[in-house]
């Protein structure tokens, strides 16, 4: 998560926390620039939002001209929140996703920790036995034990980096997850389709692909497409989300079904990162048991035999 996300998304949750014990937001405000327990940068946020609504400025107008670079989604959330006459289903959803995106940073990076480990391990195991070469120097030539290393390091290394991938692209979230949680939590929170879909483009950012798409769905809807019609348009929708969409609009409970939607694609990630985690030990265990069966094949048996003969 960038700087000014992580900036933004702590604030939103301290305020937030007040804001649903019926607490004025000007008030809020005073109590988070002066609260203890709250981290210098909320404190230093609040304090210049505190000013800018002193002198006129609206909620949304105070975070775009603070010292903080607000990113534009934030902004776009909030003024149509405001606009609804409260900012609590904003804050609310910029909360949830970003303690989202930070468990899915914390669960990659937790499990790059134990192929890194293996890696360290592999590695000072090889610079030990280059350490100690001159034990083998008797029977095994330099150049076999140098390329006995190098080829069990090269193929441990890359057996980890296909680890490592197949781990990052099970632990990420799949990108169609925050377009149909936003659509449902905002249409829920009070939004129309449109502000709510306007939203979910800028949340999709990261995934060209998938903003494209959606960009394209909200140009066919201005020139009177349907909803379900628009969605069936651009493959990337799978063909059940968009038939569900399609029903959705027919019954006019297109926010229940969004979020219906995104219920079911955390449950595939689910699923999917179950299965990530039962795999690694035994992916690690089969790189670690080649790189190791590589130096006996071309290290240790020789010395052993050599040492034998003598």
């Amino acid at each position: 998560m960038r700087k000014n996300e992580r900036i933004i998304s702590d604030f939103s949750s301290s305020l937030l926390e007040l804001l649903e014990s019926d607490i004025p937001l000007k008030t809020c405000l005073e109590v988070l620039s002066s609260g203890t327990g709250v981290n210098e940068r909320t404190k230093r946020l609040a304090s210049e939002l505190l000013e800018k609504l002193s002198e006129g400025y609206t909620f949304s107008a105070s975070l775009a001209s603070s010292s903080v670079h607000v990113p534009e989604k934030f902004i776009t959330l909030i003024s149509a929140s405001e606009a609804g006459g409260s900012i609590t289903s904003a804050l609310r959803f910029i909360t949830e996703h970003s303690e989202r995106k930070k468990a899915a940073e914390s669960r990659i990076k937790t499990v790059s920790i134990y192929p890194a480990v293996v890696v360290l391990i592999a590695l000072a195991g090889s610079f030990v036995l280059l350490y100690f070469q001159s034990e083998f120097m008797m029977s095994i030539p330099a150049e076999d034990i140098y390329s006995g290393i190098f080829t069990a390091v090269c193929v441990l290394l890359s057996g980890i980096a296909a680890v490592a991938l197949y781990v990052k692209k099970s632990m990420t979230e799949n990108s169609l997850y925050p377009v149909f949680f936003a659509l449902g939590f905002l249409s829920d929170a009070g939004f129309d389709f449109a502000s709510s879909l306007e939203i979910a483009i800028m949340y999709s950012a990261d995934d060209k692909e998938v903003s494209r798409s959606l960009v394209g769905v909200q140009k066919m809807l201005t020139e009177g497409a349907s909803l379900g019609d628009a969605f069936k348009s651009f493959k990337i929708f799978p063909k059940d989300i968009s038939a569900r969409i399609s029903l959705a609009d027919i019954h006019g409970n297109t926010g229940s079904v969004c979020r219906s939607i995104a219920d079911s694609i955390e449950r595939k990630d689910t699923q999917r990162r179950n299965v990530c985690m039962q795999l690694i030990e035994p992916l690690l265990i089969i790189c670690t048991g080649l790189y190791i069966l590589i130096l006996a094949e071309t290290i240790v048996l020789p010395f052993m035999t050599s040492y034998g003969g003598l």
